[in-house]
C-alpha cells in the first residue's frame, strides 16, 4: 500500500463526509520510538473537498482521546472550529482512542510522546497543508505541546488551555508529600478515572513527580532545563486557565503572567484562536461548548 507521507509510513484508514464535514483518519507509523509497535491515529476534519483553511491541531488531555474535541455529529469544539474555516487535526496520544495499543505501554510517557511522537504528526500536517499548524492542547496534553515547543523553538503559535499539570506545586515542600505519591503510584500499574474513557500507565505520572519538590527541576525530554526556552517562545505561548485557577503559575517560569486569560470559556478561546492565526477566521458561533 502507497504512503501517503514521503517520509514515514502513513496509511488512510477511512475518509468519509458527513454533516456537511469531511473525515479522513489516518495512522502514523514514524518508528522512531524505541517501542517499534507504536502508530499515532491522526482525524482531519475539514469542510472543503481540498481544504485551504489555515491548520490547527488539537492534543486532548490524559484519561481522553480525540472525542474529547467532538459532539455526536461532528459538533463541539472541533466541528465549531471547522465551521469557521479552519483545517482540524485531531490527535490521539499513543495507545490511546483510535492509535493501536502499542506492546510496550510503559513507556507511554509525555516526554516520549513529546520526542517521538508529536514531531512527525506536524511534519506531517506541514506536508499536506505547507503550513506549520496551531497548537491547541489542555490539561497534560500542555506538558507535551510545552515541550516540543522548548526543545525545538516551535514557529508556530501555542494556546494551552488549563495547563495546570505543568506547575510545581507548593504541597510538595511539605516533607514526606512527594514520598507518599510515589507510594501511591506504585500501587497500580494503570490509572483510571472515573467517567473517563482511558486509562493510563503509573509511568506517565512518575516523570511529571519528577520535577515536584525543592531539588526539582523542569527539563524537557533532552534532559535540558525548560525555562530559558520557554522565555524565548514566550510570544507565541498562549495561556487560558479556568476561573478557579488563581495562580497562572506563569511567573515561576520567568513568564509574564499577563500573557494568561483567566475565567474564558469555549467561546472565548475559539475567539483567541481566530485572532493569532496567520489568515483571519470570523469567530464561532455561539452554543458550542467545551466537550
Amino acid at each position: 500500500m502507497k504512503s501517503s507521507s514521503q517520509y514515514f509510513p502513513v496509511a488512510l484508514l477511512s475518509a468519509e463526509y458527513k454533516e456537511g464535514i469531511y473525515e479522513d483518519v489516518y495512522s502514523l507509523k514514524p518508528n522512531t520510538s524505541t517501542d517499534n509497535t507504536v502508530e499515532i491515529a491522526l482525524v482531519r476534519l475539514h469542510s472543503e473537498q481540498v481544504s485551504r483553511g489555515h491548520p490547527v491541531l488539537l492534543v486532548h488531555d490524559a484519561f481522553s482521546n480525540h472525542w474529547q474535541w467532538l459532539d455526536y455529529g461532528v459538533g463541539g469544539v472541533a466541528g465549531a472550529l471547522v465551521r469557521a474555516g479552519y483545517d482540524v487535526w485531531l490527535m490521539d496520544w499513543r495507545g490511546h482512542g483510535l492509535s493501536s495499543r502499542n506492546q510496550r505501554p510503559s513507556l507511554n510517557t509525555l516526554d516520549a510522546m513529546a520526542e517521538f511522537d508529536l514531531p512527525p504528526v506536524i511534519r506531517f500536517i506541514e506536508e499536506k497543508t505547507s503550513q506549520l499548524p496551531t497548537l491547541v492542547s489542555q490539561g497534560f496534553g500542555c506538558e507535551m505541546v510545552l515541550q516540543h515547543a522548548a526543545v525545538k523553538q516551535y514557529q508556530a503559535n501555542v494556546v494551552l488551555l488549563n495547563a495546570s499539570p505543568v506547575w510545581p506545586r507548593r504541597v510538595f515542600w511539605i516533607p514526606g508529600v512527594k514520598a507518599w505519591h510515589r507510594v501511591r503510584l506504585g500501587l497500580r500499574r494503570w490509572h483510571r478515572k472515573e467517567g473517563r474513557e482511558e486509562a493510563e500507565p503509573a509511568t506517565l505520572f512518575w516523570q511529571l513527580l519528577r520535577r515536584q519538590g525543592w531539588f526539582g527541576r523542569w527539563r524537557g525530554y533532552d534532559r535540558e532545563l525548560m525555562k530559558p526556552r520557554l522565555k524565548a517562545v514566550e510570544s507565541r505561548l498562549y495561556w487560558v486557565l479556568s476561573s478557579h485557577q488563581a495562580d497562572s503559575g506563569l511567573g515561576r517560569f520567568g513568564l509574564d503572567p499577563k500573557r494568561a486569560i483567566t475565567g474564558a470559556g469555549a467561546r472565548d478561546w475559539l475567539a483567541l484562536i481566530a485572532s493569532i492565526s496567520p489568515t483571519h477566521k470570523p469567530v464561532v458561533q455561539e452554543g458550542h461548548h467545551e466537550s
